[in-house]
């Protein structure tokens, strides 16, 4: 799978919040976060301190307090702060898989400031992997119903296959049938013959007796 560029952009805040800043680039997270908090205490609303909170969160693996954090920073009159709100979000998603959510949040980091090469990068890529799965899907669904199909093709072949036998064997049983009907109306023929040479030798015995009894 293509990779998707995940930095974490960070702005610079300003002269007062370079100190967090340079924390947070040397890698020391939870300096950058007290000093963020430190600022935020005395500036509830500051926007600035509360993307610079975020994204340090971010880094220390705190994905829910940083998603809840960006999501207040990117409603920001600050377009441009905005607009790297929606980038990270947009990477937060990317690496959780869920990437409707992703490329929304990417889209609209592009159109608060189109000139944020990152979230283009990212956008293109990431259309590029949903385009690359949903052919996947589409050949997937077309092997399972070539595979419905194929079963299905074999069940009829079965049957018309169990048809066949079952004919054969009726075919089979009604000339066996047909051979033992022969067979006995031989023997019935037989036995008729049989009874009329008995009956004739009966009749000629009786005739032979009469004729010596009137002699």
């Amino acid at each position: 799978m293509t990779r998707l560029l995940v930095s974490i952009i960070f702005l610079k805040l300003g002269f007062g919040q370079d100190k967090g800043m340079n924390a947070f680039n040397n890698g020391q997270y939870d300096d950058a976060r007290k000093f963020y908090e430190n600022v935020l205490e005395n500036r509830k609303d500051d926007p600035s301190a509360k993307y610079g909170l975020g994204v340090t969160i971010l880094k220390q693996k705190e994905m829910e307090n940083a998603i809840k954090i960006l999501n207040a920073v990117k409603n920001t009159d600050d377009l441009k702060l905005a607009s790297k709100a929606y980038y990270n979000l947009g990477n937060i998603f990317q690496q959780q898989q869920q990437f409707e959510q992703s490329i929304n949040f990417y889209k609209k980091a592009i159109e608060l400031d189109p000139y944020d090469q990152d979230a283009k990068i990212n956008f293109e890529l990431l259309k590029n992997i949903m385009q690359q799965q949903d052919q996947e899907q589409d050949q997937q669904q077309d092997q399972h119903q070539d595979q419905r199909q194929e079963k299905q093709q074999d069940q009829e072949q079965d049957q018309e296959q169990d048809q066949e036998q079952d004919q054969q064997q009726i075919s089979n049983n009604m000339q066996q049938k047909s051979d033992q009907q022969v067979q006995a109306e031989a023997i019935l023929n037989a036995l008729k013959d049989l009874e009329q040479i008995n009956q004739k030798r009966i009749i000629k015995k009786s005739k032979n007796r009469k004729l010596e009894k009137d002699w």
